[in-house]
């Protein structure tokens, strides 16, 4: 699925990645942890295409995305869901709108997206909220509508860059939760995360960034 071959990306004299090698499988469920700084958002940019590495490749699919024509990035994205921290929804339309967003510009008909707006906000626990609209949402809530709107085209990799950063213990258990029914489905998801008790908890594959290197890598690991 993802492949890292000495890959180097540097902003100018820094590097924020330092010849990492990696490889994840399809099906696999992996922790990137590390501290603040340790390379892990950077390398979710290289795997979506936001950076071109500065040397290296980096394969998404078989496919070495840093010589991707940048006409060809959103074909790539479509292969992918993409979650992040501080949720990215769109605050003046409603639940069901945001979770379509990206579906509504592959030309699906009114039906197909329908069906499966609702198929995505029933796996995230959301089927009664299609009308509400982000500032009636708690964090939590919110957060959930961001994965359902990642999972809505059934993308075979879903990457999650600190989702449970802004959410409390209690909440960021529950999505955690629904991103492992989710890999169960059979998506391939990369969770970046510093939060150790959910990394102890859920004993994936964990693997450790510092200083831009990969310094661990372990099947069924906690955080170290």
């Amino acid at each position: 699925m993802i492949r890292l071959r000495n890959t180097v990306k540097k902003y100018g004299r820094q590097r924020a990645l330092d010849c990492a090698n990696l490889h994840i499988k399809v099906g696999e469920f992996v922790f990137l942890v590390g501290t603040s700084g340790a390379g892990k958002s950077t390398l979710m940019r290289l795997v979506y295409r936001e950076e071109k590495p500065t040397r290296g490749q980096v394969f998404v699919g078989g496919i070495d995305v840093a010589k991707m024509k940048l006409t060809q990035v959103p074909y790539l994205r479509r292969r992918m869901g993409i979650v992040f921290q501080d949720f990215k929804l769109l605050c003046d339309q409603n639940v069901f709108d945001n979770v379509a967003f990206v579906i509504r510009a592959l030309g699906m008909s009114s039906r197909e997206i329908k069906r499966r707006v609702r198929g995505a906000l029933k796996i995230v626990g959301l089927p009664d909220k299609a009308d509400a609209f982000p500032g009636q949402l708690s964090g939590g809530e919110q957060q959930r509508v961001s994965i359902a709107r990642a999972i809505v085209n059934g993308p075979p990799l879903l990457i999650a860059d600190e989702p449970t950063g802004n959410l409390d213990p209690q909440t960021s258990f529950e999505i955690m939760e629904i991103l492992e029914q989710i890999n169960k489905r059979g998506t391939t998801v990369i969770v970046a995360t510093h939060d150790q008790m959910i990394v102890n908890h859920f004993k994936k594959r964990v693997i450790t960034l510092d200083q831009g290197k990969v310094v661990r890598d372990v099947n069924v690991g906690t955080y170290e």
